[in-house]
This record gives structure tokens, sequence and C-alpha cells, in this order.
């Protein structure tokens, strides 16, 4: 008898152990994995929720590159959301960097950033009140400023860009273009 009970006693004992083990693993049952940011980003239906102000197309383009630079991810994740990035671009902008090219351009400039042990941490956009808008050659544009604090293996830097967004025949805000201020 006492042999049964000590016999039962391992038992239980290693059940609840491999349930806490499976339990720290996947997490509680029933209960849905969240997808990562890149996930909801590639996922993301831009024709369905574009972005209603340039601001809002800007911090959304931020959200997407800071992935893509600090992130290491697969291939088909990696043009997955590359090919996100420049359904934020102009139709102009878009003819000047075609579709294989500029993927590769920015996987190169990635794996660069990488290397170097660099990081964006934070980005932050102008103010509504601070975004200029103009009227040119009959197009509404807006410009819209970004700063980009960047570490790096031995020191750390701001970087930013001006963006020269430009209003399509959908009215939602594109990416023609940037500068550095």
């Amino acid at each position: 008898m006492k042999k049964l009970r000590g016999v039962i006693i391992i038992v239980v004992c290693a059940a609840l152990c491999i349930g806490y083990y499976l339990y720290l693993s996947y997490g509680p049952a029933g209960k849905e994995k969240q997808p990562t940011e890149v996930e909801q980003l590639i996922g993301k239906d831009l024709d369905k929720s574009y972005p209603t102000t340039p601001r809002e197309a800007i911090k959304l383009y931020n959200r997407m590159i800071i992935c893509l630079y600090n992130e290491k991810l697969e291939e088909e994740d990696f043009q997955s959301l590359v090919l996100q990035v420049r359904k934020l671009f102009d139709e102009e902008l878009i003819t000047k960097n075609p579709e294989d090219a500029y993927v590769q351009t920015f996987e190169v400039e990635a794996k660069a950033f990488q290397k170097d042990k660099k990081k964006i941490i934070s980005s932050t956009l102008s103010t509504s009140k601070e975004v200029v808008y103009e009227t040119i050659n009959e197009f509404e544009c807006a410009y819209v400023e970004s700063s980009y604090y960047i570490k790096g293996k031995n020191d750390s830097e701001r970087a930013g860009q001006t963006y020269i967004m430009r209003k399509d025949d959908q009215g939602r805000w594109k990416i023609l273009g940037y500068y550095k201020p």
C-alpha cells in the first residue's frame, strides 16, 4: 500500500511539472497568441484602412521602417513588409523605384544597419499644427518632419527627414519624396 501511494505521488508530481512547463511554454489554454508588430503591419489592409492624414501615414511608415531596420526577419516577411511600405508611396515615387531594385536596396541597407549594431530606438513626428500644407501644380501637398533616435554599439545619433506628401485622386496622402532638413 505504501509503495502504491509513493508511485501515485510521483505520477501526480510529474503531471504537475509537465503541465506547468506546457503552461509556461504555450500560455493559458484557449488564449490566442497576439500577433507581432511585423505580423500586424503585413496584415494591415491599406485598401480598406488607409491613414487619413499625412501625419498618420508617416507614423505608419515609421512603424514599418523600425521593424525593417531593427528586426531580423525571414526573407518572405521582409519582402512583404517592404511591399507594404511601397503602398504608402506616390505613383511617381513608385515609378522611380522599381519593386525588385527597391527591395534589394532596402535589404542591403537594413543588413548594413544591423551589422553596425544600430537600432532605431524611437521616432517622433511634427505635431499636427507643424505640418505644412501647400498647393503645388494643382496638387495638395504636405510636409511632415520626422526625427529618429538611433543607438549604435558605441554611440547614438539623431537623424531627421522631411517627407513630402501628395494627395492622390482617392484622397490618400502618399509619400512623394523626402529630404534631410
